[in-house]
């Protein structure tokens, strides 16, 4: 995925040699987040390529080794940076973090939390919060847009700032599916109908899918 800038900030947005790796737990990310990063970087001239993982435990047990591989293509002159995204689910989100950037810098990159005068870093860890189902409740237009048979408005717990509910947000969201008899269960096809919807020009209620897309933004234009 690659997108071109344009206007007269193409040589301030140009980017043609960054590929930005994104490596995620599960396929239903991916779906979800690729038509979203065309979004994102609309302007920036940036390769894309959405890595999913067999779920969470996955993804940790092979992101060391993935790093230090980005990190010796950045020692030959190649110009990669990764974001990584992994659900909170009942995790510690503060001792979460910390483990992600200890990872980096054990690798030989620099996470956005160590960034240097010029502001420049290579991994952006993100965590969603609870899970990806609670950026979905916190742009339900996105969702109405993928399924058509939901109510006007998300569950009332989920009018609010969509990150504090507890409990499983993904099973939640299927309960309003089976609500109004729209029996999908794969999260895949979740992400595949709402991800194309979703906003991100600051309409997200998800206070983690906003830092989501501020830390995409930054990583990509240093």
């Amino acid at each position: 995925m690659s997108r071109k800038a344009s206007g007269p900030s193409r040589s301030r947005r140009s980017r043609s040699s960054l590929l930005l790796e994104v490596l995620v737990e599960e396929e239903s990310a991916s779906e979800a987040l690729k038509p979203l990063l065309s979004r994102i970087l609309a302007g920036w001239e940036v390769r894309v390529r959405v890595h999913p993982f067999r779920g969470k435990p996955d993804l940790l047990k092979k992101l060391p080794n993935r790093l230090r591989g980005y990190a010796a293509a950045r020692r030959r002159g190649e110009d990669i940076r990764v974001v990584v995204l992994v659900d909170k689910d009942g995790d510690d989100c503060k001792a979460l973090k910390q483990q992600l950037d200890v990872i980096a810098r054990k690798a030989g990159l620099v996470p956005r939390v160590a960034k240097g005068a010029d502001g420049a870093f290579h991994v952006l860890n993100r965590i969603a919060s609870r899970e990806l189902e609670s950026w979905y409740f916190g742009d339900w237009d996105a969702v109405r847009e993928g399924f058509t048979k939901v109510p006007a408005e998300p569950p009332r717990a989920y009018r609010g700032n969509p990150d504090v509910p507890a409990g499983k947000c993904s099973d939640a969201f299927e309960r309003v599916l089976r609500s109004c008899d729209t029996r999908i269960a794969s999260k895949t096809e979740w992400g595949r109908r709402i991800g194309p919807h979703l906003d991100c020009a600051g309409k997200n209620r998800s206070p983690s899918f906003r830092a989501f897309v501020d830390g995409v933004r930054d990583i990509v234009s240093r």
